[in-house]
């Protein structure tokens, strides 16, 4: 949510900005606006299905290069049952350059519910009574679709857990599918108001998952991606279900049994269905491992010392800044309240009793990248297995790619660098968009404390190391990970 509470400080100060006049500058900002729009409405309504694109070798920068050349475009792809993956960079650049233009555009360029979903909720932005009930309508239609995917990825979540299971591992395998098997489907909130859809987490194209409710719940950007595309990201959410935390969980009837230092909100005692599997028992502990070394994804966990030091650190800091110069006549140290001393104790005892326990849960290390590289790796599982039970090789073929096509609309840095080449013209007349960008390179190189790896990592280093999805896109070469195996 932190990208949503900068875009709110931007739109707060170009609403500010708003009460002043035009000027002959934001004059010509706003005909260029207008003639922006105007080719991407035209590109949106001439959309039609792609070649599935073939890249020389196996990496997510190969894919995006054959992409490049739709930079400019609404859609950057269209599978061959009409599914569209939207420009997210094309989406969001224009977005913050509308307004800037002072409210002259109060509709969004291209009438898609999908990538607004505002028109989803709001008549005046639908264009009408009707078309809003028709958005609906659709919304409705999709959602029969998405369930429909749920219950494939999570058949082929069981399916990959099933073709683990041995004499030694049974009981844990069991365990791990009883808890996929267990998770529900959780909608939006797309009854309400606009700002409520947001504050549930789509903001943006997204699906989740809650451990405390044991609940995935997607997004209606979502819902008009190919179905591979939703396949792979709900197979990715089961995952999270038996990820390396969840599995130190018991988990009741009504989700996980969250440790105190989990849970903002006390509840009560449930019985537990499905009993905690301790890493030692972990049938992936060897995935685990494997993902962690350089051959994989190179995930770092820190040491229990490493992050009672980065406590250390940051109570002195904050003692120094708090004192005001002003020291303890009797410790030399400078003064700090009693309040803050218990704080960080807290936090250093949390440290000392949990760490080897949850140590792989974002909670305790600051960093859920393990938690969503064994969640990429359970759904790499269920995607070689759905793909191996297609016949025809060229829907193999587009399935198998169309899977990663939501990083692709939002992560691809040759498209997203064509967009802020295009987007250059408008800097002068709207300065947020040099800050947005600023803010969004500062996260992208963030230290390790972002709660997911970067996508092409995710994708060449768990995806595309599978022999089997290399076959089934007909790449070649370029990617040196290694395949996880248990």
């Amino acid at each position: 949510m932190k990208f949503m509470g900068f875009v709110a400080i931007v739109l707060a100060a170009v609403s500010v900005q708003a009460q002043e006049s035009v000027s002959p500058a934001m004059r010509e900002t706003i005909n260029k606006i207008s003639q922006m729009r105007e080719t991407l409405k035209v590109s949106a309504d001439r959309s039609g299905a792609c070649e599935t694109p073939q890249s020389p070798s196996c990496t997510f920068e190969g894919y995006c290069g054959q992409l490049a050349g739709k930079a400019q475009d609404f859609y950057l792809y269209q599978d061959s049952e009409g599914r569209q993956v939207p420009n997210m960079a094309m989406v969001g650049n224009l977005s913050f350059a509308e307004h800037c233009a002072k409210g002259t555009f109060p509709q969004s360029a291209v009438k898609d519910p999908f990538v607004y979903a505002n028109q989803f909720m709001d008549e005046k932005a639908a264009g009408g009574k009707e078309q809003l009930q028709r958005n609906k309508e659709r919304l409705k239609k999709e959602t029969a679709r998405t369930l429909k995917i749920v219950e494939d990825a999570r058949n082929h979540v069981v399916k990959a857990l099933e073709a683990q299971k041995n004499s030694g591992n049974a009981k844990q395998i069991d365990n791990m599918i009883a808890r996929v098997k267990a998770i529900k489907y959780r909608a939006a909130k797309t009854d309400g108001r606009y700002m409520e859809l947001v504050a549930d987490g789509c903001e943006s194209p997204n699906a989740y998952y809650s451990s405390e409710t044991n609940t995935i719940t997607v997004c209606p950007q979502m819902m008009n991606l190919p179905d591979a595309a939703l396949f792979s990201t709900l197979a990715h959410e089961f995952g999270h279900g038996i990820d390396p935390c969840a599995m130190e969980m018991d988990f009741s009837a009504e989700g996980a049994k969250l440790p105190e230092f989990m849970s903002l909100v006390v509840k009560a005692n449930q019985p537990t269905v499905n009993a905690a599997v301790r890493g030692a028992q972990n049938p992936f502990k060897n995935v685990i491992s494997c993902l962690q070394s350089p051959q994989s994804l190179e995930v770092s966990i820190p040491t229990k010392e490493a992050l009672l030091r980065e406590i250390n650190e940051y109570e002195d800091a904050l003692k120094e800044e708090m004192g005001g110069g002003q020291i303890d006549e009797e410790t030399g140290e400078p003064k700090a309240t009693d309040a803050t001393d218990a704080r960080f104790e807290d936090s250093r005892q949390n440290i000392e009793k949990n760490y080897d326990r949850y140590k792989y849960c974002s909670e305790i290390s600051g960093s859920g990248h393990i938690q969503e590289a064994f969640s990429d790796w359970i759904s790499a599982q269920a995607l070689t297995s759905k793909v191996s039970g297609i016949q025809d090789a060229s829907k193999a073929r587009e399935f198998a790619f169309a899977s990663q096509t939501m990083f692709f609309g939002l992560a691809c840095e040759n498209v997203k660098e064509a967009v802020d080449r295009k987007m250059d013209q408008f800097v002068e007349s709207c300065p947020q968009l040099e800050e947005i960008r600023a803010y969004m390179e500062d996260m992208k190189h963030s230290d390790g404390h972002s709660s997911h790896p970067e996508a092409n990592l995710r994708i060449n280093r768990i995806y595309y190391a599978k022999p089997e999805l290399q076959k089934a896109l007909g790449c070649q070469g370029g990617n040196d990970a290694q395949d996880c195996k248990p």
